[in-house]
C-alpha cells in the first residue's frame, strides 16, 4: 500500500538536512501507538531472517512546493505549506483501512534536541492505485538504493556502485531474504545459500551518488532508473517494502514505476 500524504505547517520551518531518521521515528511512533498485533509486530520486531530484521516499509523525501537549503548550516527549510510525503507499506489489503486510520488527521512534531522542532498536521491522505505487476518492470528511484557487501580485508562493509559486478545479485538476494522473513523460515535454514531465480538487472540512467547520514554514520546509496526482470512477487515486495537496505530507517530504496511500463 502506498499513501500520498499532504501536510500543513507554519512557514519557514527548519529541519536538519539529514532529516530522514526523524520521519522514520514518526512512522514508528504512530505504529507503536496503535492497539494492533500488526502494529506491534512491525514496530517492535519486524520480520526476522538470518539475524536481520526487516520492517518492510519505506518512505519518500519530504516534497514541499516551496523550500530552501542552507548548505552552510546544513538545514532544509520548508518555506511554505503544503508539503507532501509518500509512505509505502508491504501489507495485506485487509489492513489498508487500519493503517490509513492511524495517519488520518494526525498532528505530530518532528524534533531533534532543542535545535529543530516542527509541527505538522495531516491535511489529506490518498491511497495510490496498485500497479499491474509484470515479470519485467522499469522503476525510477525516488530515494537512493543502498547495497553493501562484506569483503575480505575490509574492516567495514563496502557500499557498492550499481555497475559493480555483484550489485544485481545482492539486490535480488536482499529481496529474497525479505520474502523468506515473511514466510517465517526456521532459523536453522537461515544460513542456507539462497537459490537465485532467473533475473535480469539493467541500468536505464547514470547513477547519482546520494549519501544519507544517521547517528553520524554516512550511508551511501545511488539514485537511478532501472529495469528488473524477476518473479512478480519479488518486484511487488521491492516496490512496497523498498529495494536494498535501510528502507525503514532512512527511507531508502523507494521507486516509482517508470513511464513505459
Amino acid at each position: 500500500m502506498r499513501l500520498q500524504i499532504t501536510l500543513n505547517h507554519r512557514p519557514n520551518q527548519v529541519l536538519p538536512i539529514n532529516y530522514q531518521y526523524l520521519i522514520s521515528s514518526w512512522i514508528y511512533r504512530t505504529l507503536g501507538n496503535a492497539d494492533s498485533e500488526f502494529a506491534r509486530q512491525l514496530h517492535n520486531q519486524g520480520y526476522d531472517f538470518g539475524g536481520k530484521h526487516y520492517k518492510l516499509f519505506t518512505f519518500s523525501s519530504l516534497q514541499p512546493q516551496w523550500y530552501d537549503i542552507d548548505k552552510q548550516a546544513k538545514t532544509f527549510i520548508l518555506t511554505r505549506s503544503p508539503t507532501t510525503i509518500a509512505l509505502s507499506f508491504y501489507i495485506e489489503d485487509a489492513l489498508q483501512h487500519f493503517v490509513v486510520g492511524l495517519f488520518q488527521d494526525l498532528k505530530f512534531t518532528l524534533s531533534s534536541g532543542s535545535a529543530f522542532n516542527v509541527d505538522f498536521e495531516v491535511a489529506s491522505i490518498e491511497v495510490l492505485p496498485k500497479p499491474a505487476f509484470q515479470p519485467t518492470m522499469r522503476f525510477s528511484l525516488q530515494t537512493p538504493i543502498c547495497i553493501s557487501q562484506d569483503r575480505e580485508g575490509e574492516r567495514y562493509a563496502q557500499y557498492l556502485h550499481p555497475e559493480d559486478k555483484d550489485y544485481a545479485t545482492l539486490l535480488v538476494q536482499n529481496l529474497l531474504r525479505k520474502q523468506q522473513a515473511l514466510q517465517a523460515i526456521p532459523t536453522s535454514q537461515a544460513n542456507t545459500p539462497l537459490a537465485l531465480p532467473v533475473t535480469l538487472f539493467r541500468l536505464l540512467s547514470t547513477p547519482k551518488r546520494s549519501p544519507r547520514t544517521i547517528k553520524n554514520i554516512k550511508v551511501i546509496g545511488y539514485v537511478f532508473d532501472f529495469e528488473l526482470s524477476a518473479p512478480v512477487e519479488l518486484l511487488e515486495l521491492g516496490y512496497y517494502g523498498g529495494f536494498g537496505e535501510k528502507n525503514s530507517s532512512l527511507g531508502m530504496g523507494m521507486g516509482n514505476l517508470k513511464n513505459g511500463n
